[in-house]
């Protein structure tokens, strides 16, 4: 099955409940998927928390 189908499928299952607490229970899990997915990874930031975390390991490494 393809994502289109996998989509349409979805779309179709969700079409036929008709209780309130699941249809926001679902969109709410889309939403979180969606914002996942589309968040990117901030390698400065990263990088910026992990050195001052091993800050002291870190030098040690270097010398």
């Amino acid at each position: 099955m393809s994502v289109a189908e996998m989509k349409l499928a979805a779309i179709n299952e969700i079409s036929k409940l008709n209780n309130e607490a699941a249809v926001k229970e679902i969109l709410e899990h889309l939403v979180k998927i969606s914002k996942a997915e589309n968040a990117k990874f901030d390698t400065e930031a990263f990088f910026e928390k992990a050195s001052k975390k091993y800050d002291d390991i870190l030098q040690k490494l270097a010398q």
